[in-house]
């Protein structure tokens, strides 16, 4: 069906959405440029700087001519993805009347996909703009279900998404919802945060090593015993995959827990990096725990689109309950929760989030297109790079590999490590957090030009390839100073773009993934030998485009 001449003229004159003093009415965002559309519905996050991309250096647009292995922090959308997004937004306009019940029936839609994608059953998905808006969705649910005296328990504190400091307390995240409400980052939650207290765990020691699992579950038991202790219920986040790929606690520490406090501790799987094979989420699921996931992060979806998982049971609880969504209101829409929970979806805003529903049409194409593959493949193609990454890093006189923390048999595929975090060297210590992210921004510019004029004509186009990994994160040092470590990522596009029917192709197609990692190592050690260069990296002004929001209408 083709527009009518009504829709066209709708098209035409819709304001430019990064106006938020001319949004048009919500029926009318259907009509924008898909790359606004793209960045809609989310937090601060999503604005772009002047270059047309994020804080995290991703566009709403294709850009296929950058290595890409940056799956830890965000990817830039894919072709194939961005063609499933344009299609998904054109088959909606094209039901015509009843968009209500036509957005409606396409969210159902997508949580029979994700279920379908992980094998799911009768579990309770709530849909949300990114993985740290599901932490607050998380905190909602363990306040009807627990209670509001809580203490969330953060294992891994150190390795997690920085909004988790402000959601675990039922604080703003950020300057702006996604609702696009105005608020003080920080500031409570429609009165959460009266009671509810934090303990953060890291998975670090003070001199930047990872800590024996023994004394981090040591930790994590004794800070729960302490907090029942004092007659509160605990909300306990543990770390499935880390921002490094680490996992804690153990399985015995927290079946020890579940079996010792029922009814006191809600478990809640932090899975949002989806690090983690099919089984090992059900079994989470199974021993009812909530699970948090994103299909942004390895499955490089464009950011930010997250989602929570509900073992059946407790949503099961969870729609029985006469319960409105105060708290909610301004970082949720009515169809982010299931069908079955009517009071709570009563309660909620009745206004599409197109930019969250369109991200998770496209992340959901990566997830069903990476499943297709043949397991054999995902196996042989990840185990080839785990052995093959810390050797081309190890190879390079100026990074030092981090260690790798063991993974279980258990987990298929992501038995391999896909995070393969490392330090780069600077006389007897490292870089800081300000050089090295100086060093990430120049891997993702071409800077060529930039160079001396006695350079190689290979090391100039060296220098113009664009490179994009995991951001910086930052390490305690001995001696007191801090120390960053850059990811190299592999995601869920890595073997996507490698796959071939043809098997005998299999294992080149792999070594061309290996032979991009070690051109990305290669502009590292080039940008090391010219460290001025990197003064042309400074930091972008991301106010120079407002993120895109929508109106919030009854």
């Amino acid at each position: 069906m083709r527009k009518t001449n009504a829709q066209r003229a709708c098209a035409v004159r819709c304001p430019p959405l990064t106006n938020p003093q001319e949004t048009p009415p919500w029926h009318e965002w259907l009509f924008a440029p898909l790359d606004e559309l793209l960045i809609a519905g989310g937090d601060s996050r999503l604005a772009l700087a002047g270059d047309g991309a994020n804080l995290y250096g991703c566009t709403p647009r294709p850009r296929a001519q950058a290595l890409a292995f940056s799956s830890s922090t965000a990817s830039t959308i894919s072709p194939l993805a961005y063609r499933r997004a344009r299609t998904a937004r054109q088959e909606l306009i094209e039901e015509g009347a009843g968009l209500y019940e036509a957005f409606a029936r396409r969210v159902e839609e997508q949580r029979l996909a994700l279920a379908g994608c992980l094998q799911l059953q009768d579990t309770g998905i709530v849909f949300s703009p990114s993985g740290t808006d599901s932490q607050l969705h998380v905190l909602f649910l363990a306040r009807l279900v627990l209670g509001e005296k809580l203490t969330t328990i953060i294992v891994g504190a150190d390795q997690t998404g920085s909004g988790t400091a402000f959601t675990c307390r039922g604080r703003h995240f950020s300057a702006r919802t996604a609702g696009g409400k105005s608020v003080e980052k920080g500031s409570p939650i429609g009165g959460w945060a009266n009671d509810i207290k934090t303990v953060g765990i890291s998975l670090l020691s003070a001199e930047g090593a990872a800590r024996p699992a023994d004394e981090i579950d040591a930790a994590v038991t004794k800070a729960v015993r302490q907090e029942i202790a004092l007659g509160r219920k605990v909300v306990l986040q543990t770390m499935e995959s880390s921002k490094f790929g680490w996992r804690a606690p153990s399985h015995t520490c927290l079946e020890r827990i579940q079996a010792n406090r029922p009814g006191e501790v809600q478990i809640v799987i932090d899975a949002c990096q989806m690090r983690i094979a099919r089984p090992r989420l059900r079994a989470y699921l199974q021993k009812g725990c909530i699970v948090l996931i994103t299909g942004s992060k390895f499955f490089g979806g464009p950011p930010f689109c997250g989602a929570t998982l509900v073992p059946a049971p407790l949503a099961a609880r969870i729609a029985a309950m006469d319960a409105g969504a105060e708290g909610l209101l301004d970082y949720a829409s009515r169809w982010d929760f299931p069908a079955g929970w009517g009071a709570l979806r009563a309660t909620l805003p009745a206004v599409p989030n197109f930019g969250q529903w369109l991200r998770w049409e496209a992340a959901l194409l990566e997830m069903r297109t990476y499943y297709a593959l043949p397991p054999a493949f995902r196996r042989r193609a990840l185990a080839h790079l785990a052995a093959a990454i810390p050797a081309l890093i190890a190879a390079s006189p100026n990074l030092e590999a981090m260690p790798q923390a063991p993974r279980g048999e258990d987990d298929e595929e992501m038995s391999s490590p896909t995070i393969f975090p490392f330090l780069i060297k600077q006389g007897d210590g490292h870089l800081g957090h300000e050089e090295a992210s100086k060093l990430y921004r120049a891997l993702g510019r071409e800077l060529g030009a930039a160079l001396p004029d006695d350079v190689t004509d290979g090391e100039r186009r060296l220098a113009m390839t664009l490179c994009h990994i995991g951001q910086p994160v930052s390490l305690p040092c001995a001696g007191g100073k801090a120390k960053a470590a850059l990811r190299l990522c592999i995601g869920a596009r890595t073997l996507t773009d490698a796959w071939s029917p043809d098997e005998r192709a299999w294992d080149e197609n792999i070594a061309a993934v290996t032979r991009q990692i070690e051109t990305i190592i290669r502009k590292i050690d080039l940008l090391l030998r010219y460290p001025a260069v990197l003064d042309h990296t400074d930091e972008r002004v991301h106010a120079a485009a407002p993120i895109v929001q929508l109106r919030r209408t009854a």
